[in-house]
């Protein structure tokens, strides 16, 4: 065997046809013998794309060692470019749903594969989920957040109001919420009228990571991208939800409610559910902007 802290090679079943080295530059053969490079230690993200690629499975990362790995699928039985055409297409933001529960076992089938195999910067594998299906739980939520907004409202309409938020938020946020403040004042018309604005009355997905993350933003984006699309295939629709993402981080009544740990930062939430309608054909989009040099 071959070995260090992350990688074990069991160097009899090894063919030397080093398509490793030619995948990872960790890797390399002298006079066909296979070695780890020296910075391989330290900087190794385990990716596991050398395992990926061996032929025989002689390769194996430490960090999975005991598990049981799946054969990659042939070209033949991935879906067609028309397939997933098709389903880019088709999905669309929800923002009505009918009053039926998604059940446990479905939303661990999406999370399972759409949210723990999605891409993340430099493997840093470290997306959580946070799912809310309680309805009291939302609703309180909900009235916590218009609590949260009525307050903003009409701190901001009062000069020393505005003193005191500029006090508390950056500039940067203070920007933001000149420019949300009418959107907030329409959603509580639509809340005094009975109209559920913060979860469009589904059950919610936040997907969080620590805030010394890398690549936090991107992490879970491209996560809830990936969700977003096989919630679809399962008869599911899904909407994000910006609002109540920012105040799941600034205001730490909502964040404790939704009990995103204090060192996590929320990046996306997605309504989930079974939606109202049904769509007949696909809205026309703007024409590609693309720029080949």
């Amino acid at each position: 065997m071959l070995e260090n802290s992350k990688v074990i090679v069991d160097i009899e079943s090894c063919t030397r046809c080093k398509a490793c080295a030619n995948e990872c530059h960790y890797y390399y053969f002298d006079s066909d013998k296979m070695h780890f490079h020296e910075e391989m230690e330290e900087y190794c993200i385990e990716c596991g794309k050398c395992v990926a690629v061996c032929p025989v499975n002689a390769i194996r990362l430490k960090s999975h060692q005991n598990e049981i790995l799946i054969d990659a699928p042939t070209n033949e039985e991935l879906p067609s470019f028309e397939s997933l055409s098709n389903l880019f297409k088709t999905r669309r933001s929800r923002r009505q749903f009918n009053n039926k529960p998604v059940s446990k076992e479905t939303i661990e089938k999406i999370l399972d594969v759409a949210g723990r195999y999605s891409a993340t910067g430099h493997n840093e594998e470290n997306v959580f989920f946070t799912i809310i299906q309680d309805r009291d739980l939302l609703a309180s939520i909900s009235k916590e957040c218009t609590i949260q907004v009525t307050n903003l409202v009409e701190k901001f309409e009062d000069p020393k109001g505005q003193e005191s938020l500029a006090s508390v938020f950056s500039p940067d946020m203070m920007n933001k919420i000149i420019n949300v403040i009418p959107s907030f004042k329409r959603s509580l018309k639509m809340i005094k009228k009975g109209e559920e604005v913060w979860h469009r009355n589904a059950e919610i997905i936040i997907i969080h990571s620590p805030k010394n993350s890398l690549s936090l933003i991107e992490n879970c984006t491209l996560a809830a991208a990936q969700i977003m699309l096989a919630a679809e295939t399962l008869g599911l629709g899904t909407c994000s939800l910006g609002y109540i993402t920012t105040f799941f981080n600034q205001f730490r009544s909502i964040g404790k409610m939704a009990k995103i740990p204090t060192k996590h930062q929320a990046c996306y939430t997605l309504a989930i559910g079974y939606p109202k309608a049904h769509y007949y054909r696909i809205p026309a989009r703007k024409p590609l902007k693309a720029k080949w040099l």
